[in-house]
């Protein structure tokens, strides 16, 4: 790393140990709120956006941050977006759920985006101490206590086995959905981890095969859009034929391990979609 990456990866570091992991299986009935129906936040949420967003912010000149906490309060925020003034997105604790309920699936990510293009990013996962780091055209590299090593998400055709899928179809438009559902019912190994720091980097590390999304909200998906593709991965949106940019919201949206892998599993959903 960088010292830049290095910096932010302190960050990272800094806030799961004072904010988030001493609240892990540790949470009050007072320290967790519902900002919508299904939507949870927590103490451990909050205090890490807050935390963070000074700090980030003072690491780059003129930069502002867009935190998933801070937005859900002020919607406005989201204007952000279109903007070109360099954007640090934060989702302080991704898979909220899954750490209110004391699973270890959750992590924190980061990505900062540059005149509407994601430039770097960061997934920390506090629980194994792992972290995945990408640059725009410096490839993805996986941090663990064995050390550092480049990320090849894709295998050759010969070399591919099944490792499983992730079809998440809750916000998919009936169409989609009935076409993604249809075909998750021919694969063998599905898994719902319910948390975008796990689902990209088990992609980008060639441990899963694909994944379905259609809410892109960036602090969800902008760090793991560009740690995929660095690693040689591909996310999508399987209506418009469109690479995923952080400025689109929404839409059918196929992560895969590599090209092959995308066109096969998306012409496979667009043919059932096309009959049903």
């Amino acid at each position: 790393m960088d010292r830049f990456a290095e910096e932010v990866a302190a960050l990272m570091r800094e806030v799961a140990a004072q904010e988030i992991m001493p609240r892990f299986r540790a949470l009050a009935d007072h320290d967790i709120e519902e900002k919508e129906k299904g939507d949870l936040v927590t103490v451990a949420d909050r205090a890490s956006e807050i935390w963070l967003t000074p700090r980030l912010e003072a690491l780059l000149a003129g930069s502002h941050a867009l935190g998933e906490e801070a937005t859900a309060a002020d919607p406005s925020l989201m204007s952000r977006l279109d903007d070109d003034t360099p954007l640090w997105t934060i989702d302080p604790v991704d898979g909220t759920a899954n750490f209110v309920a004391g699973k270890e699936t959750f992590g924190v990510m980061l990505s900062l985006i540059e005149r509407g293009e994601v430039t770097r990013a960061w997934i920390y996962l506090p629980v194994t101490d792992e972290l995945a780091v990408a640059a725009r055209g410096e490839g993805t590299w996986w941090h663990n206590a064995s050390g550092a090593k480049r990320l090849d998400a894709g295998r050759s055709p010969a070399e591919m086995s099944a490792q499983g899928a992730s079809f998440y179809v809750r916000f998919m438009p009936d169409g989609w959905k009935s076409a993604i559902t249809a075909h998750a019912e021919g694969i063998g190994r599905k898994s719902s981890f319910l948390c975008s720091a796990v689902d990209y980097t088990n992609v980008a590390r060639g441990n899963h095969d694909f994944v379905t999304y259609h809410r892109m909200l960036p602090w969800d998906h902008a760090p793991g859009s560009l740690i995929l593709s660095e690693a040689g991965g591909v996310i999508r949106d399987m209506e418009t034929g469109m690479d995923y940019a952080p400025r689109n919201l929404k839409g059918p949206h196929l992560i895969a391990r590599d090209e092959e892998g995308w066109h096969r599993t998306a012409d496979a959903i667009r043919v059932l979609r096309g009959h049903l």
